[in-house]
C-alpha cells in the first residue's frame, strides 16, 4: 500500500509539530503556569511569534526540543526511580525479608 504524498507529508509534520502553551500543556500534563515558569526561569526553548512590534506575541514550543529539554533538565537518576518503585511495592521504603 502506498501512502499519498499529501498524507505522508502531514504525518511527518505532526511528528515534530509546534505546540502553543495549551497544546504543550495537554501533551506534557503540565499546567500553563508551570510551563510559563519553565520558560521564564528554567530556559525552556521557545519561539515568540509576533506580527506587530509592541505586541506580546504567541509562544510556540517545538515538540522535539521540549522532549530533549525535559529529559536533560528533569530526568531522575536511576537510583531514585528504583527507590520509588521499591517504595510503591514494599511500602514505606522497607523491603520484605
Amino acid at each position: 500500500m502506498q501512502i499519498p504524498n499529501k498524507i505522508a507529508k502531514t504525518g511527518v509534520a505532526l511528528e515534530d509539530q509546534y505546540f502553543d502553551l495549551k497544546g504543550l500543556s495537554a501533551y506534557s500534563s503540565l499546567g500553563l503556569s508551570t510551563l510559563r515558569t519553565m520558560i521564564r526561569e528554567h530556559g525552556l526553548p521557545h519561539f515568540r511569534v509576533c506580527l506587530n512590534q509592541g505586541q506580546v506575541g504567541k509562544i510556540l514550543i517545538r515538540k522535539s526540543e521540549f522532549d530533549r529539554w525535559i529529559e536533560k533538565t528533569y530526568r531522575a537518576p536511576l537510583d531514585d526511580i528504583v527507590n520509588d518503585i521499591m517504595t510503591d511495592l514494599c511500602g514505606n521504603g522497607r523491603t520484605q525479608q
